[in-house]
């Protein structure tokens, strides 16, 4: 302890860990036991510097962790709503690029494709968050984007909507060429005529809600918020124009229907206007039979998806559904003796159906 290295060394020590500390000259006893103080003083600084760069450390990875996390809920949020598209009556075509193919049993649809139904045609839509939408024949509709924000586009034609309930941060959104149309959670009917009549300004949007709320935008024209059982725009007829896709006795019903007199009763109007409105609960019940079966097809009730698809097709046999419905429980039969007995009696209804093939190799399995 005495050689000069060792002696500047231990006062250095000294001086940094333990400042208080004196050594008298010739207490070796006491100057070495003052050198382990310090010793150990500076080996607990030490283990605490290490410790706390270890929680820094462990605080940074979980700050990146939890931003990460969020991060990648955020995506998986964008893209997470699954859209399955299933053709009914004569079909309906997938636009992909640009062109068309025929549309497949069930297939499904992503941002910036395009659904389009011929004059027999139709379609309908099942949403992974549980919302479902029917096209009609003679319709023109797009995905824009499935994501936080659903929306999509209605060129043309008619479509019958149940929306599930929303969360706060999401939103669904049906534009057409003339107004947008957004929802929270409800039911609603909407179509674009062929050409805007002298009321609404011309525009060729009509929408009638059934349940809930539906928010409705068009251009110089304030908010207007449409509850269960009103109708936009409130200065048209709901009688004005037919409706597209009109079963064959709906139109008969509005063709045999003579047009009022001037302020005489308007029974005729009335009653156009009550198979108007058969024609819309309709569609939604259709639409909700047909939900209702996959719903419970996916919970691996069996039964009663048999019977929701079966209930359809009893009460509404000219439903564009209906082939949707038959096939359906076609497939939830292949594995047992009835499934070959559902595949003929879908051939004998729709014999250039669009599971024609599929519904002969049941009936040809031994």
């Amino acid at each position: 302890m005495n050689t000069p290295r060792y002696a500047a060394a231990a006062a250095q020590l000294l001086r940094r860990w333990l400042p208080g500390a004196s050594v008298v000259s010739g207490d070796e006893a006491r100057g070495i036991a003052t050198i382990e103080r310090a010793l150990r003083a500076r080996t607990r600084q030490r283990r605490l510097l290490m410790v706390g760069a270890s929680l820094v450390a462990a605080a940074a990875v979980v700050m990146v962790a939890t931003k990460v996390g969020k991060w990648l809920q955020s995506s998986a949020g964008a893209g997470a709503i699954a859209i399955n598209v299933t053709p009914a009556g004569q079909g309906a075509a997938l636009a992909r690029n640009e062109g068309e193919v025929p549309l497949k049993a069930p297939s499904s649809i992503e941002s910036g494709q395009r659904i389009e139904t011929p004059a027999e045609g139709g379609a309908s839509l099942q949403f992974s968050t549980g919302s479902s939408l029917s096209l009609a024949g003679r319709t023109s509709f797009r995905v824009d984007s499935q994501g936080t924000t659903q929306r999509f586009t209605l060129q043309r034609g008619e479509l019958v909507a149940h929306v599930a309930k929303l969360v706060a941060s999401q939103r669904f959104i049906v534009d057409t060429p003339d107004a947008e149309i957004e929802v929270r959670g409800t039911r609603f009917r909407l179509r674009v005529i062929e050409q805007g009549d002298s009321c609404g300004d011309g525009t060729r949007t009509r929408l009638e809600v059934s349940e809930g709320v539906v928010e409705v935008r068009a251009a110089n024209r304030d908010l207007v918020s449409v509850t269960a059982g009103g109708a936009w725009p409130l200065d048209c007829s709901r009688t004005a124009d037919v409706p597209q896709g009109l079963a064959p006795a709906e139109s008969a019903a509005r063709t045999a229907a003579p047009a009022p007199k001037q302020g005489a009763p308007s029974a005729a109007r009335s009653a156009v206007g009550n198979v108007q409105a058969e024609h819309a609960s309709g569609l939604t019940l259709q639409n909700d039979l047909f939900a209702e079966g996959v719903a419970r097809g996916r919970r691996g009730d069996t039964n009663g998806a048999l019977r929701a698809y079966q209930e359809l097709i009893t009460r509404f046999p000219s439903s564009a559904l209906a082939e949707n419905a038959m096939v359906e429980r076609m497939r939830l039969s292949a594995k047992s003796p009835m499934g070959a007995l559902e595949a003929s009696r879908y051939l004998a209804r729709y014999p250039h159906g669009f599971a024609v093939r599929e519904a002969k190799q049941l009936v040809a399995e031994p």
